[in-house]
């Protein structure tokens, strides 16, 4: 099924990004840019060997191989999820939406993604998938659930256990706070498009390859202020970073040259991050 569930990300941005080509619903008021991959939270990604993106423009093209691929474990390997952590209330999130446009017809689309703590004790409690192709403004809630009764969730519907608007969710758990917000592509399925903009709670989210500096040079004259793998501080740390890292400082020693090639399998966050992955760990993909 198109959307199902993952997760990832930790998040560099800085506003404002150039709009984003109008394919979907219209741009939010406030445009921010993801830095990629150092933009995307490797602990809680789920990109696998046959899913891949790269940026093109300020969009982020997305694709999968083929819908018949599985590894060893029988686990279907074509699937493209990444994630960016947040801290906002489920009330203010508004109606979040991809801006997608498919290379081709007769494609799966992919599901937005909310990683949710419903009753306000700071663990991700499960996983709101958005796919307004299929149940309109209806989401559907993904497990684990460990941490939560949900007696009072809307559902069900479409075939799952819990599903409604987000508006309904926000009613059953007031206290709700959104964690973490992406997108998946699969598994299973056989896509391929570029997402234009991802929009969630006021701001329209676009794309950008890493700017990744090459020696302590780069960083005079205002340079690292442009890194965005790694985010330095000021000038002193960046030249300093430079004299005390073996390979020069060059990618952060982790292959990365910040340049938009296909990803299969995301490098490691970047060592210094605006925001945390906070709920790291506290879901898996199913």
């Amino acid at each position: 099924m198109g959307g199902a569930v993952a997760l990832g990300l930790s998040v560099f941005l800085i506003a404002p990004a150039a709009q984003a080509q109008e394919t979907g619903p219209a741009p939010a008021a406030t445009g921010t840019t993801i830095y990629v991959p150092s933009g995307f939270d490797s602990q809680l990604q789920d990109t696998r060997a046959h899913g891949h993106y790269e940026v093109v423009g300020t969009g982020l093209h997305i694709w999968t191989d083929s819908a018949a691929d599985v590894d060893e474990n029988n686990v279907n390997q074509d699937k493209v999820a990444e994630y960016v952590d947040t801290t906002t209330p489920l009330a203010r999130v508004g109606e979040p939406s991809l801006e997608y446009t498919p290379s081709r017809e007769g494609l799966t689309d992919p599901g937005f993604q909310l990683v949710v703590d419903l009753n306000g004790d700071r663990k991700a409690d499960g996983i709101l998938v958005g796919e307004p192709g299929s149940y309109g403004h209806d989401w559907w809630l993904s497990g684990p659930l460990k941490y939560v009764d949900v007696p009072g969730a809307p559902g069900p519907a479409f075939g799952y256990v819990n599903a409604g608007s987000l508006e309904q969710w926000n009613g059953a758990f007031p206290n709700a706070e959104v964690l973490a917000f992406g997108f998946s592509l699969g598994s299973g399925v056989l896509g391929d498009g570029t997402l234009n903009a991802i929009n969630f709670a006021g701001t329209s989210y676009t794309f950008a390859p890493d700017v990744v500096l090459a020696s302590k040079d780069d960083c005079k004259g205002g340079g690292w202020a442009t890194s965005t793998d790694p985010v330095y501080k000021n000038q002193g740390e960046c030249v300093s970073h430079f004299a005390t890292t073996s390979n020069n400082g060059n990618g952060n020693g982790n292959g990365n040259t910040g340049l938009s090639a296909p990803v299969s399998t995301p490098t490691s966050p970047a060592a210094t991050t605006v925001l945390t992955a906070r709920n790291s760990g506290k879901i898996r993909a199913i």
